[in-house]
This record gives structure tokens, C-alpha cells and sequence, in this order.
């Protein structure tokens, strides 16, 4: 688990991507609850692998 731990970030912020391209190319406009989703998986990822570089920077 502490080898995956670094990628999880980065992982959710491709998820977000790619739900947020979906949305698009599948015309689906008029559905904020997948738009919402891709937001927050974009941001969590963000806050997830800044979080990861500040503990890596403390050992």
C-alpha cells in the first residue's frame, strides 16, 4: 500500500479528467451530477497529492 499511496492523487485527478471528457463527448450537458463529480475528483486529487509531496518532503 505505501508504493500505491504517492499515485493515488494523481490517479483521481485522471478519473476526474476523463469523467469530465466523457460528459463532453457523450453530450451529457445537462448532467451536473457528473459534472460535480469530475470537479471533485479533479480537487481532491489536488489537495491527495500535494498532501503526498509534504510527508514525502518530511522523511
Amino acid at each position: 500500500m505505501k508504493q500505491i499511496r504517492p499515485y493515488i492523487g494523481v490517479a483521481m485527478i485522471v478519473v476526474g479528467t476523463l469523467t469530465l471528457a466523457v460528459t463532453r463527448l457523450a453530450a451529457l450537458r445537462s448532467s451536473n451530477a457528473l459534472l460535480l463529480t469530475g470537479l471533485l475528483l479533479i480537487a481532491g486529487g489536488i489537495v491527495v497529492h500535494v498532501q503526498a509531496i509534504k510527508h514525502a518532503s518530511n522523511d
